[in-house]
């Protein structure tokens, strides 16, 4: 089990990689920072180089979210998709709750009733990895997929890992 999850896609364009480069260029606001700001109207903010990108989805608060990494020869190419390091340290902070609430019952109240609290400490840690950053990662994900799929024009996506 992957603490944070990611994907990684074998695509085939619908053209060339370099006319979907320009493609992604033009609805891209290009910046090294890659952060979510208002007011952004292109589909995208990040970097694109000629056969490669690193971006993000527009939406403010949650575009941010994953990271879209694609390397591309030809017509053909792979594209990554993880979280973003912001968003792992605020994940892993959330993660570390229920092991912090573990340590402060065992050194309040005894290890007998933290060991009584641990299935629902157990429960907790699992509840946030899977409900709560796995269910965003998934929706975000496939937003910033689809996308990326309208505007480079992604004609086959097969899933990798």
């Amino acid at each position: 089990m992957k603490l944070f999850p990611s994907k990684s896609f074998k695509i085939d364009l619908s053209e060339n990689s370099s006319l979907a480069m320009a493609d992604l260029k033009q609805n891209t606001r290009l910046t090294s920072n890659i952060v979510s700001k208002w007011g952004v109207k292109e589909d995208f903010i990040g970097q694109v180089e000629k056969n490669g990108f690193k971006v993000i989805s527009s939406i403010v608060g949650f575009g941010a979210l994953c990271v879209l990494i694609g390397k591309f020869q030809n017509s053909s190419g792979q594209i990554e998709v993880r979280l973003h390091k912001a968003f792992k340290i605020l994940f892993s902070i959330l993660l570390s709750y229920p092991i912090i609430g573990f340590f402060i019952i065992w050194s309040t109240q005894g290890i007998g009733t933290a060991i009584d609290l641990l299935p629902i400490l157990i429960f907790a840690f699992l509840a946030t990895r899977f409900l709560f950053i796995e269910l965003s990662f998934r929706v975000m994900s496939k937003i910033g997929m689809n996308k990326l799929t309208k505007t480079i024009g992604i004609k086959t996506r097969h899933n990798i890992g």
